[in-house]
């Protein structure tokens, strides 16, 4: 069996228009509906994490200015500033720590989808961190950055794009 680039030919001394061609298996990209799931799924573990945090500073904070002697409008200002701050940095910590670790978060744990580089390295977590940022502007430009996973060839969104990466399938083993 002979190799002409990355195609396998089954008889090399067969004229080339009558050779079966075999070609390797391409990535198969993720796409929209299938990420969506994945991030419907996210979310779950996501708003269980985050309200988890967000009572404990929240009864830290109220339990402490009750200590202090009054519930004033800085301890509520406090416990609206810390209350948005668990809410964006568990965010951007869940993604950035699951992405960076094996390339996938539970949501695409479950449906066989997998973070990777677009030049073939496997994530970093520096990489990861960019993508959970770049995340949030496709998020704050409207939805236009995630819708345009539907619109691309390789299914890419803008924070694929700004981040370098892309989403695949996974094959299932043999």
């Amino acid at each position: 069996m002979g190799t002409v680039g990355n195609v396998a030919c089954s008889d090399p001394a067969a004229p080339i228009d009558s050779a079966p061609i075999i070609a390797e298996p391409e990535a198969r990209y993720a796409g929209f509906w299938i990420r969506m799931a994945a991030w419907v799924i996210d979310l779950a573990f996501l708003s269980l994490i985050t309200i988890a945090l967000d009572l404990a500073a929240l009864a830290t904070i109220f339990l402490g200015g009750q200590l202090g002697g009054e519930i004033n409008d800085q301890v509520v200002a406090l416990a609206g500033y810390s209350s948005a701050a668990i809410v964006m940095l568990s965010g951007v910590g869940y993604f950035t720590i699951f992405v960076g670790t094996c390339g996938q978060t539970p949501g695409k744990m479950l449906f066989r989808l997998k973070v990777v580089r677009t030049d073939g390295q496997e994530m970093t977590y520096g990489g990861a961190l960019l993508r959970s940022l770049c995340w949030m502007l496709s998020l704050l430009l409207f939805g236009i950055g995630l819708l345009m996973i539907a619109c691309t060839h390789r299914k890419r969104g803008l924070h694929d794009m700004l981040a370098g990466t892309s989403v695949i399938r996974l094959q299932r083993s043999p």
